[in-house]
């Protein structure tokens, strides 16, 4: 029986964090680059403010650290 544990996996990745780690952490976890999930996270940010402000500070709060 075979395991993986960072499979689809959100943690906050506190080596490569820029504020708090929560896109870092969302790119390991989904294997893509760091930077295009921070320029996705940019983008939201001007089209939808309130609620990317509210979702990053949620999952901020919620999200375990993970030291990669």
């Amino acid at each position: 029986m075979s395991y993986q544990v960072n499979s689809g996996s959100f943690y906050k990745d506190r080596l490569n964090k820029k504020v708090s780690g929560v896109c870092a952490g969302l790119a390991l976890g989904n294997n893509l680059p760091i930077w295009s999930v921070r320029l996705g996270a940019l983008a939201a940010l001007f089209v939808f403010p309130v609620a990317t402000l509210l979702a990053y500070f949620v999952a901020a709060m919620v999200l375990p650290a993970r030291y990669y």
